[in-house]
């Protein structure tokens, strides 16, 4: 994984000279730049409308650590709005019973909340007898003004188990105007019917709906990723494989991604794995 090194916030001045503020020894690949700091400090000395895009996994204030004690301001959310490219998307984890907050925020800094995402996952037991065991957490989809920046779906597409899986797929379109499945309730909706859904050869379309391996068995419409199964990964650590999918599907190819929450640093390997850039700026000293 990647890991911060000593860095002062205002190295974060030379952002885009080619430089790897970390040093060579923290991240060796110049792709990825590692900024050691508090995001609130760092951010507004980064230049502005250069990112296509923000994936992050922000404190959930869940008061689980000293620096989780409340969801981002409204004041990160701004700045991030500023540094992003207009119509670029904002990816942000959030718990499930402060979802709604994370929500306002980020709808109060400017951003137009656009989807939400779910990544499902098996837990052992539920934190008490009057909740539900957990089993997912909230994904938060955004996009700055503007005109949107399509996303990558044939990059992220998912593969069809098989054959069957595949002319499974096309008979079942529910909006065809000749489908034998489902009425169209009105006329306005035989606009997306008129032509046989097809299904592409190159795997099923991305979904909201992410999952770990052990809790949807072998579902070929939902992208599954290997649980973190290490004792000493960071308390909040979201698999490569799971945020290498959300960067392949929103960061444009060779575009430049940031996270201002890095943590391990998830999100960097993910974008040197398929070809991105990124900056993450995480103020926790690794081990």
């Amino acid at each position: 994984m990647l890991r911060t090194a000593t860095a002062d916030p205002t190295s974060a001045k030379n952002f885009g000279s080619g430089v790897v503020v970390c040093g060579a020894d923290a991240c060796a690949d110049p792709s990825v730049e590692v900024i050691h700091g508090d995001c609130r400090d760092v951010m507004p000395l980064l230049p502005e409308g250069v990112f296509d895009a923000c994936i992050c996994d922000p404190p959930y204030g869940l008061h689980v650590a000293d620096w989780d004690q409340d969801v981002p301001a409204i004041e990160v959310w701004r700045e991030v709005l500023r540094l992003l490219k207009p119509g670029a998307v904002l990816v942000a984890f959030a718990a499930r019973r402060l979802y709604d907050v994370l929500g306002w925020r980020v709808r109060q800094a400017g951003f137009l909340v656009k989807d939400q995402a779910i990544w499902m996952y098996r837990g052992g037991r539920a934190p008490s007898l009057c909740h539900l065991l957990p089993a997912h957490d909230p994904i938060l989809i955004a996009r700055a003004p503007g005109k949107p920046i399509p996303i990558n779906v044939d990059e992220a597409r998912i593969p069809w188990l098989n054959e069957q899986d595949r002319k499974q797929a096309s008979r079942i379109n529910p909006l065809r105007a000749a489908g034998r499945r489902r009425p169209v309730y009105h006329e306005s909706l035989n606009a997306y019917g008129h032509e046989a859904f097809v299904a592409n050869d190159l795997g099923r379309y991305p979904t909201t709906v992410l999952a770990t391996d052990d809790v949807l068995g072998n579902m070929s419409h939902i992208f599954v990723v290997p649980k973190v199964r290490n004792a000493k990964a960071h308390v909040s650590a979201k698999p490569v494989e799971l945020m290498t999918q959300i960067v392949k599907v929103f960061v444009p190819k060779g575009g430049v991604v940031l996270d201002p929450y890095a943590g391990s640093g998830p999100v960097g390997e993910a974008a040197r794995a398929t070809g991105r850039k990124a900056v993450l700026i995480e103020m926790t000293r690794a081990a």
